[in-house]
């Protein structure tokens, strides 16, 4: 199962994205919108895969406004939270 763990960096919980590493970048499709599912209540917005953001080509995903309020809502820096990648149209985050 595609689940890896994100280590909430002060970077990520402040701007609102995360990177995905190169060991899981094979369960990212390409660029464009992307649907983030975020934690149990299962809230849904829209996001945005970034592959031109790391030199390696590796995706960023951009949640914006959206994703940065739910992680301050929900996690604070440094909290370790699941990213599931089992489906090529959305992304459970938490």
């Amino acid at each position: 199962m595609p689940v890896f763990k994100l280590n909430l960096e002060k970077t990520y919980y402040e701007k609102g994205f995360f990177n995905v590493t190169v060991d899981f970048d094979r369960y990212v499709g390409g660029t464009g919108p992307i649907e983030l599912v975020l934690g149990k209540s299962g809230r849904k917005i829209i996001g945005k895969i970034d592959r031109s953001a790391n030199r390696n080509g590796t995706p960023r995903i951009m949640g914006r406004a959206e994703l940065r309020d739910w992680f301050q809502e929900n996690h604070g820096v440094g909290d370790t939270v699941d990213v599931d990648l089992g489906s090529l149209t959305s992304i459970r985050i938490g």
